[in-house]
């Protein structure tokens, strides 16, 4: 580790110390790559040997000691990449099969018939465009909170920022017969919560050259957002003012827990 005069970039506390393996200005506190996002976290754990995850045995009245490992253990901190896998699975089934997208989208007027809409809505998109943005998003900060915050509490701001965001739209939509689809509010649920967590975490935005503090950048969606609101373009702006709201409080809570 080298001594740096700077802020540590997951508190904002005075640093004086810079992680090895990725770089960041870290304090004291958050120097070890376990206690932030650090792209060397294996090798850092590969260094220092920490024991591989807890072993028990098949059967403890046998004579031998045979061990057997959880076989979904591999989903353990990789659930960001799962939905990714079933997001863009599920896309092409909207371009394979008739009515898949019909029976899965949320229709506000029909939610009470179909509340399942609320959950797979999120699976689907109107378009190349739309899936292709959302999932480069996706990418880029989902597994980071999932490594932040653990696999069962990032899945559950995933899908809890979905359905927030899918009553949100529900709830302030001129005409409930327009249907939404997509991953959007369930995106700026996890960009939000990372604002919260994390917010010296650099963002690049296309086409200024230079990073932003990911608090800027959300920001910047909420304002634009809240102000396209009646504009009559083909975007749920409300479900994503929503989500947003949703991961903010959820950011709150894990930062004081």
């Amino acid at each position: 580790m080298v001594r740096t005069k700077h802020r540590c970039t997951v508190c904002g506390k005075p640093a004086s110390y810079r992680c090895k393996y990725c770089g960041d200005t870290l304090c004291k506190d958050h120097l070890s790559p376990d206690m932030h996002w650090c792209v060397g976290l294996e090798d850092y754990k590969r260094e220092e040997k920490v024991a591989p995850a807890i072993e028990v045995d098949a059967d403890p009245r046998s004579d031998g000691e045979k061990n057997v490992t959880n076989p979904l253990g591999i989903l353990s901190g990789n659930c960001s990449y799962l939905l990714l896998v079933l997001i863009s699975v599920s896309y092409v089934l909207q371009l394979l099969i008739p009515g898949y997208t019909e029976h899965l989208m949320l229709v506000p007027a029909f939610l009470q018939e179909r509340p399942w809409t609320l959950v797979t809505h999120i699976f689907l998109h109107g378009s190349f465009m739309h899936f292709l943005v959302n999932m480069l998003v996706f990418f880029f900060f989902a597994p980071t909170l999932e490594r932040k915050i653990g696999s069962v509490k990032f899945l559950l701001i995933f899908f809890l920022a979905g359905i927030v965001a899918g009553i949100g739209w529900s709830l302030t939509t001129a005409n409930p017969l327009i249907p939404v689809v997509g991953a959007s509010g369930a995106i700026c649920g996890i960009m939000a919560t990372l604002a919260v967590l994390m917010p010296k975490m650099k963002v690049y935005i296309f086409p200024i050259p230079l990073p932003l503090d990911i608090w800027i950048v959300v920001i910047f969606f909420a304002i634009y957002d809240f102000l396209s609101i009646g504009s009559g373009d083909a975007v749920a702006h409300t479900a994503h003012l929503s989500g947003l709201f949703f991961g903010l409080f959820a950011g709150m809570y894990l930062k004081r827990s």
